[in-house]
């Protein structure tokens, strides 16, 4: 058949809308100011998250990447640019953290109050807090005088100076306090020399107090100092930074300020919130969120994007919060697992359809292969595949795109099977297969390796299943048996937390809770990566048999539990204790706030078990973002700076900072050229073959 130049250009901008990270709008899909209107599919029915994330209260998104939290972010903030009394500022949190990194304070004036290790912190976290004020700043000018003009200048006058000034004096009485913190500290640190004076008296009191199971008290005998300093250091950075900037001052002026022009809410939208390290974030809730939120009679909420697991609240009332989880099995949540997956494939229909339309004026059955196969029956491929994620949906449909539609072909089944194998290999697989080559702590290594160990026992306890299930007797596998499906295994749930970190990184992805065979625990249930199946030749689904996948083979928590007997275990950082404990203990000795149950003064921590793990040569040592950088031109290239960016969830000037260390260690070529006509011409980044024998030739 002969797809026309047209459709196949459509249909590509289709599927690459979808798979891109878009941030706070979709001004490179169309230069309507309504085309997140137009785009938007709400994962549930009558727009509920949209109404559920309008409402005048503080609400977290919470997903993993790809499952449309910026999406709805953007499309909230088109209806409050359209409302009378609204305002809304949108923070990219993740940029900002890394502009801090390159702080412009003098190190001079700190000098006697922290470590050096500890000063670095303190001065990143401030430089993170002045700019996290200034992009405030910039939004509320930016969003004021584009949607508030004509009330603007009906209470200033015509000239809208007055109120920029009105607005940049509240800021500058900021500027004005930003050395406070130097005073701050100086008394502070009066104060904890009169403290020390008396803790030579507590420290003899620890060391006398020894006996055969440790030291009382709240002091490490060895050393004299509280387990809880880390803690204590980042409650003391908070409350200096707390004086240093004045959140409620701030909070008052605003107010005071937007209320004249008919302002009476503001929502502060937070991306990519979980993208920071947890110590930052903490900071940042405790010095701007909460003071904001708790104390501004209801004028400033926040709408916070992030990553489950991963939210700090502080004094935040978890009670007076919305907390929406956009992972399908927590989204569509119902009495069966089929009402689940039929909600789930729903959503996807619904994406499709309205992109199809968008993009191409045309149904999605001119571009799947319908004669064998129906619609409906590439919705469940799709879901089975991307788990409802919609950025991942774009990506297998731009993989299948090169098989099919570029070719003159429609999408057919087989198309999607390949495009998530080929997903898998160049997207989800490398957090393992580079772990090598990446430049990260030690013992992040070691938990990656412990963790692909893991995998590795779940994959072969499948592929073992499928060996037996060919020869079994039993009924429940009869009309399975010539091609037995064993990609969905349980585990106990209490052990769940131990898997999260394969879930994030979508090599497995939790389905379903419910009691196990015998009835006794209730059982977390998960599916593998589909690309995973097809790339280790296991068949995926969950069986004809509805007790198919219940059945006790399909139980992983003895393999689980030998794992974590293997892998972890938890140690006592008390010199005099060093007591170790099985991980099963965590629980428990998390609700005591990780004393030791031994010593009872020492705090304990979780350890993984050290074991030779292969490193590559310092010299070819990459950062996270850059081993993304050259993974994404290793997938499509040549690319240019401002479509990698949306690729890689950054700005195109990071992108440009990163592309010249990498042409500078021979690994990224660049070059001027015309790829799209109405692009004109561009740089395109592209890889060395060195970079490619470096990093892929393994």
């Amino acid at each position: 058949m002969n797809i026309s130049q047209k459709n196949k250009d459509n249909f590509f901008n289709l599927v690459d809308s979808l798979k891109k990270c878009r941030r706070a709008d979709l001004s490179d899909v169309s230069k309507s100011k309504d085309v997140i209107e137009k785009l938007y599919v709400d994962p549930l029915d009558n727009d509920l998250i949209l109404k559920s994330i309008s409402k005048l209260n503080t609400t977290i998104l919470t997903g993993r990447r790809g499952t449309g939290k910026s999406t709805i972010i953007a499309r909230l903030q088109h209806d409050i640019r359209k409302s009378k009394d609204r305002l809304s500022l949108y923070i990219d949190v993740k940029s900002i953290f890394e502009q801090s990194k390159a702080f412009s304070y003098s190190a001079e004036n700190y000098a006697d109050h922290f470590s050096a290790q500890d000063l670095n912190k303190y001065l990143i976290y401030k430089s993170f807090l002045k700019e996290i004020i200034s992009e405030i700043k910039l939004e509320l000018k930016t969003n004021t005088l584009k949607f508030y003009l004509a009330k603007i200048t009906d209470y200033f006058g015509p000239d809208k100076t007055a109120f920029e000034e009105e607005l940049n004096r509240i800021f500058d009485d900021i500027e004005k306090f930003e050395y406070m913190d130097v005073e701050v500290l100086k008394q502070k640190k009066v104060l904890s020399n009169e403290e020390n004076k008396n803790s030579v008296n507590q420290k003899v009191t620890a060391n006398v107090s020894v006996d055969a199971s440790g030291p009382k008290g709240g002091f490490n005998a060895e050393y004299g100092t509280s387990n809880s300093d880390a803690s204590s250091l980042n409650e003391e950075f908070s409350e200096v930074l707390l004086k240093c900037f004045n959140p409620i001052l701030i909070m008052r002026n605003i107010r005071e300020l937007l209320k004249k022009i008919g302002i009476n809410h503001v929502f502060i939208c937070l991306d990519d919130f979980s993208e920071i390290d947890y110590d930052a974030m903490k900071i940042f809730v405790d010095v701007i969120i909460g003071p904001l939120n708790n104390l501004s009679d209801e004028f400033f909420k926040f709408k916070i994007a992030a990553y489950p697991d991963r939210i700090y609240l502080g004094d935040i009332d978890p009670q007076k919060i919305e907390q929406i989880r956009l992972d399908f099995y927590e989204l569509y949540q119902a009495k069966t697992i089929t009402d689940v997956h039929a909600q789930a494939q729903g959503s996807i229909k619904k994406l499709i359809e309205k992109r199809t339309q968008f993009f191409c004026k045309q149904t999605p059955d001119e571009f799947f292969d319908t004669t064998k196969t129906t619609l409906d029956d590439y919705y469940k491929a799709l879901f089975d595949i991307t788990s409802c994620v919609p950025r991942n949906v774009g990506w297998i449909l731009w993989y299948a795109n090169q098989q099919s539609i570029a070719k003159d072909k429609k999408i057919t089944l087989n198309d999607l099977s390949i495009a998530a194998e080929k997903h898998f290999i160049d997207t989800v697989r490398p957090y393992f297969s580079q772990n090598q080559f990446m430049r990260e702590p030690f013992d992040m290594k070691l938990e990656k390796y412990h963790l692909h160990q893991l995998l590795e026992r779940f994959v072969n306890t499948a592929k073992i299943n499928k060996r037996d299930i060919l020869v079994s007797d039993s009924k429940v596998f009869a009309k399975d048996k010539t091609k037995p499906p064993t990609s969905h295994f349980y585990i106990n749930k209490k052990l769940e937390d131990v898997l999260k970190p394969l879930e994030m990184q979508f090599f497995i992805t939790k389905y379903n809770e419910q009691k196990d065979q015998d009835s006794s625990e209730l059982m977390s249930f998960f599916s593998f990566n589909y690309g995973l199946c097809v790339s280790e030749d296991i068949h995926y689904g969950r069986g004809s048999d509805r007790k198919y996948v219940i059945q006790r083979r399909f139980n992983n928590t003895k393999s689980l539990q030998g794992y974590l007997a293997d892998a972890k275990h938890i140690a006592c950082n008390n010199h005099q204790c060093k007591a170790t404990h099985d991980y099963e203990m965590l629980p428990m000795i998390e609700m005591f706030d990780m004393l030791c149950p031994k010593c009872k003064t020492g705090t304990c921590s979780v350890e993984h078990a050290n074991v030779d793990v292969e490193l590559a040569d310092e010299k070819i040592l990459l950062s996270e973002f850059d081993m993304q950088f050259i993974n994404s031109l290793k997938v499509d290239s040549p690319q240019y700076p401002s479509g990698l960016a949306q690729e890689l969830d950054c700005t195109y000037q990071k992108v440009g900072k990163r592309a010249a260390r990498l042409k500078d260690m021979g690994f990224l070529q660049a070059q001027e050229m015309t790829i799209n006509k109405a692009l004109g011409k561009r740089n395109y980044y592209s890889l060395t073959d060195e970079a490619v024998t470096t990093y892929f030739e393994q």
